[in-house]
């Protein structure tokens, strides 16, 4: 990983992708598109990605790899959605992974990032089995990938219909800050990202 980044997100407070009954639906952090194309023909995604430093950081501050389901004539508040990357929380940096079909859940792990800005690189892939098709998500370790999230939902009807046409998918890095930070609450977190790659299938498979 080069000591540059590729390029930066700022979150200014009050940032976030979150659904939670009964009425909480937050879809307002920034940011950047990695690729957009139908939802059937995505592959894999890979990113890597930095906090700032770990005294720097407020409760739930996230950056990471955002997936998001877009269909015809769907509000983008009612839309599905994966997130995943680093989240602050409980004075620790954590590998969350957020899934919303209609409402959204969070799981984490540790991060095992001892380092003073946490750093994670992400993947996230197709799979197919006897059973069917998910997406797995992965936290990368040299050569080494922790498997962190099944996702089930996702491609359940990737095809669209001829009405309302295909599904649409986004795969974006994002950096999110839901909190104000105590006596700096003007104060915005930046994330940095490196390696960003996208697969997709060719169209006529």
């Amino acid at each position: 990983m080069s000591s540059n980044p590729l390029f930066e997100i700022n979150a200014r407070a009050s940032t976030d992708i979150w659904r939670k009954p009964p009425s909480t639906n937050a879809f307002n952090a920034p940011t950047t598109c990695l690729g957009s194309k139908p939802l059937k023909n995505f592959k894999r995604a890979r990113l890597t990605f930095s906090l700032p430093p770990r005294s720097e950081l407020n409760k739930y501050d996230q950056g990471g790899l955002l997936f998001h389901v877009k269909r015809s004539e769907q509000p983008k508040e009612e839309s599905q959605w994966i997130k995943t990357g680093i989240e602050f929380y409980l004075g620790e940096p954590w590998v969350g992974t957020v899934c919303c079909d209609k409402w959204a859940d969070w799981s984490v792990t540790p991060l095992g990032d001892e380092g003073e800005c946490p750093t994670a690189t992400i993947e996230a892939e197709r799979s197919n089995d006897e059973l069917g098709k998910s997406l797995w998500i992965y936290l990368v370790r040299g050569e080494k990938r922790i498997p962190l999230r099944e996702v089930n939902f996702i491609f359940a009807d990737e095809e669209g219909d001829q009405v309302n046409g295909p599904v649409w998918l986004d795969v974006s890095a994002y950096a999110a800050r839901p909190l104000e930070k105590e006596g700096k609450e003007k104060e915005e977190l930046m994330v940095k990202f490196w390696d960003p790659l996208v697969e997709w299938k060719p169209e006529e498979e």
